[in-house]
């Protein structure tokens, strides 16, 4: 009899330890599955690229897209759409990162042409957001750590007519009789209208919306939640980045002392007709 109960002692010891070894690895399976909420988190709020060597993304999903209000004068809005058109019309090579997502001269032109008719003959911003959503893909600036945060700053200068005649950059428009600056692709750069980004990552020329979200400096804090649609008609040295664009803000010193007064947060974005 001794030896019948050491044998079954043996088999009862070892099918608990065989169940105590199965539940272990069943708890275990079930501890690691889950991601913890910071990973969860990290895997959804990043903005990646809509294409290698640009600083864009392609919002896929229409609730995403922001409100297209425009909050300036829409005379200068038209009149630099029609300097972008000109500019594309004209252009001889373009960089193949921006071609590649779509981003042709071709493309640009049709993209202007709509936007402006359907920027003449929309009724309000909720009808424009809704002619865009329907004609254009949308495109969000990556900007700071891939998060969508652009840095957004101004630049002017406080030359008179009588001083521009030998200034790089800066001439007398006989058609509108002041002095301008003409930006990097040689257009004349409208107040507000034109921005400055780094060409290398933002497609020159391109039509742009910026939505101000938080302006750090006192006397500009009305600028928060201004919204309004520009184009990219210059670069400088300070916006060889992918987090920042400069807003022109005009020739004069008034112009200049608005524009090392901006200093502001917000998104920016780009439109290119389906």
């Amino acid at each position: 009899m001794i030896p019948k109960n050491n044998t079954l002692n043996c088999l009862l010891v070892v099918a608990l330890l065989v169940i105590v070894f199965q539940a272990g690895c069943t708890t275990t399976t079930v501890k690691e599955a889950p991601l913890s909420s910071a990973e969860a988190v990290e895997t959804t709020s990043p903005v990646s690229a809509a294409g290698p060597g640009t600083g864009l993304t392609e919002i896929t999903d229409s609730n995403q897209i922001p409100g297209f209000r425009d909050d300036y004068g829409r005379i200068e809005l038209l009149y630099t759409v029609d300097k972008s058109r000109v500019y594309f019309e004209k252009v001889e090579s373009y960089p193949d990162s921006f071609k590649s997502i779509g981003f042709t001269p071709e493309k640009q032109i049709e993209t202007l042409k709509l936007f402006r008719d359907g920027y003449v003959s929309s009724k309000s911003p909720q009808e424009l957001t809704e002619f865009i959503a329907k004609n254009f893909r949308v495109f969000q600036v990556t900007g700071k750590e891939n998060r969508g945060e652009v840095n957004f700053t101004g630049y002017g200068f406080a030359f008179s007519d009588k001083d521009v005649t030998h200034k790089t950059s800066l001439a007398y428009d006989l058609d509108l009789k002041t002095s301008a600056h003409f930006g990097s692709l040689g257009l004349h750069v409208t107040p507000i209208r034109s921005i400055a980004t780094d060409d290398r990552v933002f497609p020159p020329g391109g039509l742009a919306f910026v939505v101000i979200e938080e302006a750090t400096n006192l006397n500009e804090k009305g600028q928060a939640g201004k919204s309004f649609f520009t184009l990219t008609h210059d670069s400088r040295s300070s916006t060889k980045t992918t987090d920042r664009a400069e807003i022109f803000f005009g020739i004069g010193e008034d112009a200049v002392q608005k524009a090392e007064n901006f200093n502001a947060t917000g998104k920016l974005y780009y439109l290119l007709k389906r």
